[in-house]
């Protein structure tokens, strides 16, 4: 069966409608200097920064929090209103622009590019790079997450199978499976604690300080999108360099994704 990917933000855009609070350990600080480290956030201070894809706005909520002198939030979906809501008293610090990463055009601008959680469900992730490349200023830096493909392999197997059908499925449908899979996950991290089963790292460091609700949205948010793509290592780093970028360093997140900083 082909996959339409090419509404895939889109998708996103109907899910933050629904999934809209930015709160709790998912929403926290502390959750996105996890995604980012070991990249130091106080760099940020008095700097100009942008966000591509920032969907709900809880990034951006977090990032302002370290005194940027300005950030461009990037989001092609009607979730940039979200995001808009969610950092109202933000809103001098902000600028959004509603449009696609492949629509970037900014030349030289910035001092550093955050892209947490996005890049794997671009289906045209390499131009999306490239522009933000030639978005920075000489020597800025582009601070990505991706899932990774590296211990994973059984994961990805079985949901790349399911997704087949749960992106065809209405998402008030997809939320009850959702539910249900949220439930069974409760004895799966129990068991985790004991033995090294997969995602265990992911589980216990990550997914188990998240409420129950934050908790269908992340397994919503692998089920949902028509297109997501699970990287690995020599992957990633490739594509950095394709987009022209010299300093490339990937760092392994709990052993299922991968953050790259990468420099100009």
């Amino acid at each position: 069966m082909k996959i339409n990917h090419k509404d895939s933000y889109l998708d996103f855009g109907n899910q933050f409608k629904v999934d809209n609070k930015i709160d709790g350990y998912h929403g926290s600080k502390e959750m996105l200097e996890d995604i980012v480290h070991p990249f130091n956030l106080n760099k940020v201070k008095n700097k100009l920064i942008m966000e591509v894809g920032s969907g709900s706005g809880r990034i951006l909520k977090n990032l302002v929090k370290y005194n940027p002198k300005k950030i461009f939030g990037v989001e092609p979906s009607k979730a940039i209103e979200v995001a808009r809501k969610n950092n109202i008293k933000n809103s001098n610090k902000i600028e959004f622009k509603n449009i696609k990463g492949e629509d970037i055009s900014e030349n030289k601008k910035f001092d550093f590019v955050f892209s947490l959680g996005v890049i794997h469900h671009t289906p045209n992730y390499q131009k999306v790079c490239r522009n933000i490349f030639n978005s920075l200023k000489k020597n800025g830096q582009f601070i990505c997450w991706v899932y990774g493909y590296e211990g994973n392999e059984i994961y990805v197997f079985i949901f790349d199978i399911l997704r087949r059908i749960t992106i065809l499925l209405p998402d008030f449908i997809l939320r009850l499976i959702c539910n249900v899979l949220n439930l069974i996950l409760y004895p799966y991290i129990f068991l985790c604690r004991f033995f090294s089963l997969p995602m265990k790292n992911y589980l216990l460091s990550v997914f188990s300080k998240c409420s129950y609700e934050k908790r269908n949205y992340i397994i919503f948010d692998q089920l949902n999108p028509s297109f997501s793509k699970y990287f690995k290592k020599e992957e990633i780093s490739r594509v950095m360099k394709d987009s022209g970028f010299k300093k490339i360093k990937v760092y392994r997140r709990h052993n299922y994704s991968w953050t790259i900083i990468s420099q100009k």
